[in-house]
């Protein structure tokens, strides 16, 4: 899949289903491989912008996933953790935004097995969520919908997917029957959010989130986040420690 902004053409990494049968519930009900979803990374509209987000370390992302389901699940990404940061003790943060379609984004803290928080956040065109340090995350097409969907991250880190992988996946996995856990972990109650929580705090509004380029230090959130504890946490009623 490619798509071109103003004449700059950008060419989707693919995820295949077969790739994501180390993290489904139902791996044996997929009978045959397809496009899950598709990633461009480093989007951007002119050159200017493009470095704007050099000089300030962000990368704004694209993801468009098509519906379907693999047995009664959902499709999903396949799920990672961002890297902590230096001496904080804190990983890198990650804001979303729905373009189009519905998103559910399910987030976890654990150590190990043990899950001290998790979260789901069902959220509709226009809503943005964001992801706080130490959490992982996965993102849900519950719908019969395409799902398009843009991120701003750092762009000095690889996603951490091994935890995903040994643990088959996220605490929940969410089906066309509701939530089902995954008991390879030792839970703890999900919190479902069923519309995004405003980001208002973090200095963003309702516009669409690309026109954050023109204000880039209301994204110093996702490098700096030992600066933003204090938002994170009353934004999930969470304690990060």
């Amino acid at each position: 899949m490619e798509m071109e902004i103003n004449g700059i053409r950008f060419v989707a990494d693919v995820r295949r289903a077969y790739e994501l049968k180390p993290v489904l519930l139902f791996p044996e009900r997929l009978t045959h491989d397809f496009d899950a979803y598709y990633m461009f990374r480093d989007v951007y509209r002119s050159q200017r912008d493009y470095e704007m987000m050099l000089e300030h370390n962000y990368r704004y992302d694209i993801t468009i996933i098509p519906p379907a389901c693999i047995g009664e699940e959902y499709i999903k990404t396949f799920g990672h953790y961002h890297p902590v940061i230096d001496e904080t003790g804190l990983s890198y943060a990650e804001i979303y935004e729905v373009l189009k379609g519905e998103a559910l984004y399910i987030l976890q803290r654990a150590e190990g097995k043990k899950v001290l928080d998790a979260i789901a956040i069902f959220a509709r065109e226009g809503d943005k969520v964001i992801i706080p340090p130490n959490y992982g995350h996965v993102t849900v097409n519950p719908g019969e919908k395409v799902l398009e969907m843009a991120n701003w991250v750092a762009r000095n880190f690889s996603s951490i997917y091994e935890p995903f992988r040994k643990m088959r996946g996220a605490c929940y996995y969410y089906t066309k029957g509701g939530w089902i856990a995954n008991e390879r972990y030792a839970l703890c109650e999900l919190r479902i959010f069923e519309r995004a929580p405003s980001v208002e705090k973090f200095g963003i509004d309702n516009k669409r989130m690309y026109e954050l380029i023109k204000t880039p230090s209301k994204l110093e959130f996702l490098t700096r986040p030992e600066k933003y504890l204090k938002r994170f946490e009353e934004l999930y009623d969470i304690r990060i420690e």
